[in-house]
């Protein structure tokens, strides 16, 4: 599904968030395209992937900001870890004999756990 031919018009507005996108998302985005294109009668084609992509960023904004919150056990505690890269995070997490739990909306994170602001520190 990587190989997915998106429209230029789509790319130039949400080429960015497309790249971060796994397998599984992008599944899930020409799922829902062609869910509206057919089913909904949504066209042209580049309008029902538009709407597909705001559904997908809606349901993870992570993906708008590049920035994710993993809640993660930790040493049998649970902590909030922010990446930009969530394989490469889950690697390192498991290295340290740490596993994901959640992914959650950083901004979401910021606000509901830590009063709207939160410090930041090294993982190793």
């Amino acid at each position: 599904m990587a190989a997915q031919k998106w429209d230029p018009l789509l790319l130039s507005f949400a080429g960015d968030a497309l790249k971060r996108c796994d397998d599984g998302l992008l599944e899930a985005i020409a799922e829902r395209a062609a869910i509206l294109e057919f089913d909904a009668g949504c066209q042209p084609r580049v309008l029902a992937e538009a709407l597909a992509v705001l559904d997908q960023l809606r349901q993870t904004p992570w993906l708008l900001t590049g920035l994710i919150v993993l809640q993660v056990e930790l040493g049998g505690a649970t902590r909030c870890l922010l990446a930009t890269d969530p394989a490469l995070a889950r690697r390192q997490l498991e290295a340290l004999g740490g596993a994901v739990l959640a992914a959650l909306d950083p901004a979401a994170v910021v606000r509901t756990q830590y009063r709207g602001v939160a410090l930041l520190g090294d993982l190793g």
